[in-house]
């Protein structure tokens, strides 16, 4: 192999094997997104540049030792460790050439873009003289027909004369190159090659983890232990982008020790789990040929349906697709704190896991990926369907795309938190801008519209499909990361929207129920099946109550969030880097354009406490007064201040006596109307969907 640059002697300089990982180990600054992914997790998820660097040469040292040991399997970690990752890092270096050129850069850059990285990228994945089909070969071409013949293919694929992974790379690579070839490709002020050559590449590389699973679900099955480490090693890392709890169980079982072969059937079934996150579907991956009775282990998995229970909450439209919104976020995070803020910007703008036809994974599909991404949520012009409370947050920010602004700016360094934020504070910017603000107003969009149906007689309780705005609306609450048991998942580091938030703040403001998660949560479940039990009854009335309840009590988080930070600010410098200080305006930010349509000064007293000032001190007055502030637009927003909570610095309720008084009484009212002969409309919608769903279910 020979590089494009030559020796002082004129001659073409030879590239070595060891360059390809060498060259992304020992320069920072051209490293890129999946291999930056790839530290993340192999670092246990610690962003401290240090860490990172600690496993920058992770397979240089694997595979030194494996040659070391005379290790037959040490040219297939050449190909799993090395020319996998060089070949995700030419596609993303191809795509911030082009992105470069789209937004005016230097003409010289022109002669580095070649082919967008895609004829780079092509070569390594088929190498030079690997024919058609075959296993014969050290490429990843080769690695992928070996990897698919231990799995039945899909129907589909069944007539093809490669790996079906092999023909959707190709196909891929020819949607790249054809963007490319256009004459005004990455021009100037041209964004649209960018964002196809970003939804390629993401698709590419959602398909190169293909082979890597079916080897280490191959690997398991056999019990290999050295496979099982090679793919492992290969493989998991890249799992940090996906569920942390998942992430977490399978680094441990893999990578942290000697695995337990008792629990291999756990592990694959954690394996299964994250198929989504990676791109791909049980499908691709095919079932396993050898060793069907091997002890039990599942060798066959169901993706997960579209109607996915969400924190126990049925929706009766396929709205998982849309649950995924929480990976954008999380993934943005990440990218975010390790400073990748082009890659993250990408991700706000283009998308990645919103995918509503994902099932359409086949590049020989003539169908179009739709994929919504966080952007086109934040600007979307439907928004103005959750009037009034879409003109009020815009009344307060002073400017129709107040979310999107935050984020672009901060992503591009500019603004009050770009240009001498610390990667944290962007971090929590970006992140929580998503979360609180842009899907606030979508969920309220979505609240809106099903109540629009509703009116409009377009419901039935066999036409599913017209609860679909209700459901998303539940989708975007509680997100795909919650998992489907009653109180969402038992790790808190998985969810990243409102239902997460909530059960936050329950262990730091003393409002958990019985079960142990939040009762804003407990409340917010009942309405959203009492919600969908009026819709589906034509009950109009009571889906509006449900959708206006829903829209207050989901504030409460954001209550409980800035008040806790309030505490947590009191005495730092606006000029500091703590991270507390972005978290604590930008949930302020959230709330305030409500309690400023109820009462203007108890905001005018939020907001000289919390957002930050150059010129004054952080929260001048202290976080009880926050609090108080907040207890005075709590009557506006119909709820107790016993279910936002105490503190030992601050009490939500302290102007009625404070939480010691008020919960006992709020406990008194919440069990008398559960016990009560003539129990709330809300719970007997509760009731009434419970009873469609057990008669639906007998019917079938």
């Amino acid at each position: 192999v020979h590089s494009s640059a030559s020796s002082a002697m004129g001659y073409k300089r030879k590239f070595t094997l060891h360059e390809l990982s060498q060259s992304l180990a020992s320069k920072p600054n051209i490293r890129t997104s999946s291999y930056i992914y790839h530290l993340y997790g192999l670092a246990d998820r610690n962003n401290a540049v240090n860490k990172l660097q600690d496993q920058a040469f992770y397979a240089d040292s694997f595979v030194r030792t494996r040659i070391a040991r005379s290790s037959k399997s040490s040219g297939d970690a050449i190909v799993a460790l090395h020319l996998w990752m060089y070949a995700t890092h030419v596609l993303y270096d191809g795509l911030n050439t082009c992105r470069l050129l789209s937004n005016g850069g230097l003409p010289d850059l022109v002669s580095k873009l070649n082919g967008g990285g895609m004829d780079e990228f092509i070569g390594i994945w088929i190498g030079q003289d690997q024919e058609d089909g075959t296993m014969e070969g050290h490429s990843l071409y080769s690695m992928t027909e070996r990897a698919q013949s231990l799995f039945t293919p899909s129907t589909i694929s069944n007539s093809l004369p490669e790996a079906a992974t092999n023909t959707n790379i190709r196909m891929l690579y020819q949607k790249g190159i054809t963007a490319l070839s256009f004459l005004n490709a990455c021009s100037n002020g041209n964004e649209d090659t960018v964002r196809v050559l970003w939804s390629v590449t993401q698709e590419i590389i959602s398909t190169m983890y293909i082979p890597l699973m079916q080897l280490l679900l191959d690997a398991l099955y056999r019990k290999d232990s050295e496979s099982i480490q090679l793919y492992a090693m290969a493989l998991i890392p890249q799992l940090c982008q996906c569920r942390p709890s998942v992430y977490k169980h399978l680094k441990e079982s893999l990578l942290d020790g000697m695995v337990n072969v008792n629990r291999i059937d756990q592990i694959v079934q954690d394996l299964q789990s994250v198929y989504e996150c990676l791109g791909f579907s049980c499908q691709d991956i095919g079932v396993y040929k050898i060793g069907a009775d091997n002890n039990n282990i599942p060798i066959s998995c169901e993706d997960t349906p579209e109607d996915q229970l969400l924190a126990e909450y049925h929706p009766k439209s396929k709205v998982h697709w849309k649950a995924r919104i929480d990976l954008d976020i999380l993934q943005m995070g990440i990218l975010t704190s390790l400073h990748l803020y082009h890659s993250a910007e990408h991700l706000y703008l283009h998308g990645r896991n919103v995918i509503e036809n994902r099932h359409i994974t086949q590049p020989y599909d003539d169908e179009p990926r739709k994929v919504i991404s966080l952007h086109a949520l934040a600007i979307d012009s439907n928004r103005k369907i959750a009037d009034p409370y879409y003109s009020d947050f815009v009344k307060y920010h002073n400017k129709p795309n107040y979310a999107d602004e935050a984020i672009l700016q901060t992503l591009r360094k500019q603004g009050s938190w770009g240009t001498t934020a610390s990667s944290e504070q962007a971090t929590a910017v970006v992140t929580k801008t998503a979360s609180f603000q842009i899907l606030y107003i979508a969920i309220l969009s979505n609240l809106a519209t099903s109540v629009e149906y509703c009116n409009e007689a377009h419901l039935g309780v066999e036409d599913a499909d017209d609860l679909l705005p209700w459901d998303e609306a539940a989708a975007l609450l509680i997100g795909s990361l919650e998992g489907p048991n009653e109180g969402g998942s038992y790790d808190l580091e998985d969810g990243q929207l409102f239902w997460n938030l909530a059960d936050k703040r329950a262990n730091q403001f003393h409002t958990n129920n019985n079960e142990g998660y939040s009762l804003i949560n407990e409340e917010l479940e009942d309405l959203l099946f009492a919600g969908r039990a009026a819709a589906m009854t034509l009950d109009c009335e009571n889906l509006e109550r449900s959708a206006d309840r829903i829209r207050h009590l989901i504030m409460l988080p954001l209550i409980q969030s800035t008040i806790r930070y309030a505490v947590l600010n009191q005495g730092l410098s606006a000029s500091s880097k703590s991270v507390n200080l972005a978290l604590g305006e930008v949930y302020s930010l959230a709330v305030l354009p409500l309690v400023s349509k109820y009462d203007d000064n108890a905001a005018q007293v939020i907001q000289e406490n919390m957002v930050i000032r150059t010129d004054a001190r952080v929260v001048p007055d202290g976080p009880q007064k926050v609090s108080n502030a907040f207890y005075q637009a709590l009557d506006d927003f119909g709820y107790s201040c016993a279910l936002v909570g105490f503190t030992i610095q601050a009490d939500a309720c302290q102007l009625a006596g404070g939480f010691a008084k008020v919960k006992p009484e709020f406990d008194l009212h919440r069990n008398s109307n559960d016990s009560s002969g003539s129990a709330s409309l809300l719970q007997l919608y509760w009731n009434m969907s419970h009873f469609i769903n057990a008669l639906m279910i007998i019917l079938l």
